[in-house]
């Protein structure tokens, strides 16, 4: 009987050991929540353009665009989405330099404040339609600030403002959508428009100025990213 009262005495201090260790126990907060989180672009009425190819051969044309975040500091982390034609260079008609102006913003901070080069595993043909994708979480920290750009481009996009004389093959700029989201707090966030990028694609700046772009705000109806 001994033996047995000595044996539940030790059973019951062990678990009263335990529960003292566990019951105040506090977990480290984790910056790994997986959330989902995508952006959605919904095609305007201009998405598609009509080009001539030769003579009266006309085909339908869809916009090169890219999509990325950066941090709030403006530092460049990941390329969300971006047309394969611009990754690859490969243009119809192109002189030797390529087609910087098409998405100069995108193509100037990419290559000059990001880390890594993630443009590869990123690239997909150019969209035809409404379309959704991911964002990856990786590089982002729950209750930061970021920034999503989406910036998109028609070739021969003329205008009374945006002339061949004054913007080559562009017409006009690259048009540049932005919203600001806090990494692992739900919502649906629109972006909007906020400027152009440069008409000869010389470096990465957003010129804020909206007056002299009309056809290529029709572009994008809806462009948005939503946290869940």
């Amino acid at each position: 009987m001994r033996i047995i009262g000595l044996t539940l005495s030790l059973i019951i201090g062990a678990s009263i050991f335990y529960c003292s260790c566990t019951t105040g126990e506090t977990k480290e907060p984790t910056s790994d929540i997986q959330t989902n989180m995508e952006l959605a672009v919904e095609p305007g009425e201009n998405w598609f353009r009509k080009m001539r190819v030769f003579l009266f051969i006309l085909r339908k044309s869809s916009p090169q665009l890219a999509a990325w975040i950066e941090d709030n500091n403006g530092n460049y982390l990941s390329t969300i989405t971006v047309s394969e034609k611009s990754v690859k260079e490969n243009w119809i008609s192109a002189p030797k330099e390529g087609r910087p102006e098409a998405l100069p913003v995108w193509s100037y901070r990419q290559q000059h404040y990001s880390v890594t080069n993630d443009v590869d595993t990123m690239s997909s043909a150019t969209k035809k339609g409404s379309f959704e994708a991911n964002i990856d979480r990786e590089s982002l920290v729950n209750g930061n600030t970021y920034n999503v750009f989406l910036e998109i481009n028609h070739s021969f996009d003329y205008n009374d403002y945006w002339t061949k004389d004054n913007s080559g093959v562009n017409g006009q700029p690259s048009l540049v959508y932005h919203a600001q989201f806090i990494a692992g707090q739900s919502g649906h966030i629109s972006l909007v428009p906020i400027g152009h990028g440069s008409v000869n694609g010389s470096d990465g700046n957003i010129v804020r100025e909206l007056e002299s772009i009309i056809s290529a705000l029709s572009i994008v109806r809806n462009a948005s990213i939503t946290i869940k």
